[in-house]
């Protein structure tokens, strides 16, 4: 397995392996391409286009899907609270409660200056609904979902989706399909956890990766460059694509 970090590196591995059955993608990179204030986008997109013109889809797997969806949330989430912020009411809003908003505001608007999409963390999401609570007027964590989160995300989940044209491998253990040709055993994963030092998230990719037909995984992961170079991985035909 080799690791390629260079786009005319990547058109050369295109060029020399029949990859036209799809490329399996890490959630770094679909939502790089989704967002233009990510840090990889402009080479993120650049690398779609090249998939596009040489009509290789995208795949990933159901975790990937998750995480996908879950960050599209976080950013939905980060886009209302600004956007409350910029059109609340200050009579119904304590100096904390200000103070919150306005630190929320404030890293969006550093993050898109410095090419680093921020996303709400577990943390303040926690902090901002527990705010929302404690107003029992309109300004309730419900309402702010429904007029500033709901609707957003998911027409925002639907048009990504479309327009990068994924596809999911949903498959239960012991089984097959057209892309997977070995059987994914629980156990295989775990292994690699132990062996390479790796989350769970990582590791069930490499595993769907290693006995899949796919030849190509793209990641922004740096993980996968140290695992591509272990010696225990070089039987494998495959390259990991790294933005």
């Amino acid at each position: 397995m080799i690791i390629l970090t260079d786009p005319k590196d990547l058109s050369k591995f295109l060029s020399q392996h029949n990859c036209n059955q799809g490329c399996l993608a890490d959630t770094g990179f679909l939502y790089g391409v989704s967002y233009d204030d990510d840090r990889v986008h402009l080479k993120a997109n650049q690398i779609l286009d090249l998939f596009a013109d040489q009509k290789i889809p995208l795949y990933s797997n159901v975790i990937s899907r998750m995480e996908f969806a879950d960050l599209i949330f976080r950013k939905v989430l980060t886009l209302g609270t600004v956007k409350f912020f910029e059109s609340y009411s200050s009579e119904f809003i304590s100096h904390r409660f200000f103070n919150l908003l306005k630190d929320i505001r404030d890293k969006n608007s550093l993050g898109y200056k410095n090419k680093i999409s921020y996303k709400l963390d577990e943390s303040r999401l926690k902090r901002l609904r527990s705010e929302f609570n404690l107003i029992s007027n309109e300004y309730s964590w419900k309402n702010f979902c429904l007029n500033f989160v709901g609707q957003l995300f998911e027409n925002e989940w639907t048009i990504l989706e479309d327009e990068l044209g994924l596809n999911f491998i949903e498959i239960l253990e012991n089984e097959t399909s057209k892309y997977i040709n070995k059987t994914l055993v629980w156990n295989e994963m775990i292994s690699l956890m132990g062996q390479c030092g790796i989350r769970s998230p990582d590791a069930m990719i490499l595993n769907m990766f290693l006995n899949s037909t796919f030849k190509l995984l793209i990641t922004t992961d740096s993980d996968f460059m140290y695992l591509a170079r272990d010696p225990i991985f070089n039987s494998y035909d495959k390259a990991i694509y790294l933005l």
